[in-house]
């Protein structure tokens, strides 16, 4: 029998119009699948409906990943891919298993000689990055700072002199109640010459991705607002 492959579906990452920002090939590949394994059943349902008013959502089945957190759900969505049936796999926002918990399926995948099939869309990560003047070439994602200092200052320290010996972007993200947080500590701790990215709302309709360095930041703070953005640290 032959296997199933697995899909990694992206989704919107603001409120935009599905046709803004995925191809109707993803349309096309998604409406025959009846296996799902998603971050959140209701934010994916909202998604397939949005994609297709007719999507049989009642015949679906879908595995949510915060509600197993010993994994077991991957050994049953395996199985369905191992039986010949097509799964895809859905993130709250954006593109799966970057900087996300989706990669744990995609490994499983992989580890059984799984099909994996990355189908395009969007990802804020590479978006912010592509769009800053920031190296390119060499970058790391480092995600969530601790929240706790002293643990956070030094981490930032850390990283920024990473960025002094390397050049490489340092790319982070943070829950949008804490933005202007960690906006603070890039401006108290980073030298005056390096430069911070704020990508704000990408492919939103309040789009806005600026670089300065700390010390024009310093003369123009960032007005914050609740809205998810990523941060780039370089030079």
């Amino acid at each position: 029998m032959a296997r199933g492959t697995l899909f990694i579906i992206p989704i919107t990452i603001a409120d935009t119009e599905l046709s803004q920002v995925l191809p109707s090939h993803n349309t096309e590949v998604i409406k025959p699948i009846r296996f799902f394994a998603v971050e959140k059943i209701k934010t994916a349902r909202q998604f397939l409906r949005k994609m297709d008013r007719e999507f049989p959502i009642d015949d679906s089945t879908f595995y949510e990943q915060d509600k197993h957190d010993d994994y077991s759900y991957q050994k049953e969505v395996i199985r369905h891919l191992l039986d010949g049936q097509d799964v895809g796999l859905i993130s709250e926002s954006g593109y799966p298993a970057v900087a996300d918990p989706g990669y744990l399926i995609v490994a499983e995948a992989q580890r059984n000689g799984v099909k994996v099939v990355p189908l395009v869309g969007p990802s804020s990560l590479l978006m912010a990055l592509a769009a800053s003047g920031m190296n390119g070439q060499g970058f790391t994602f480092n995600g969530y700072l601790p929240v706790k200092e002293p643990d956070r200052s030094k981490q930032l320290q850390f990283i920024i002199g990473l960025v002094q010996k390397t050049s490489f972007s340092q790319i982070f993200i943070e829950t949008p109640y804490r933005n202007e947080v960690i906006f603070k500590d890039f401006i108290k701790h980073c030298p005056s010459d390096m430069k911070v990215c704020v990508a704000l709302d990408i492919t939103g309709p309040n789009e806005t991705i600026v670089t300065q360095s700390i010390a024009d930041w310093k003369k123009n703070p960032f007005r914050f607002d609740k809205t998810p953005c990523v941060f780039i640290l370089g030079v």
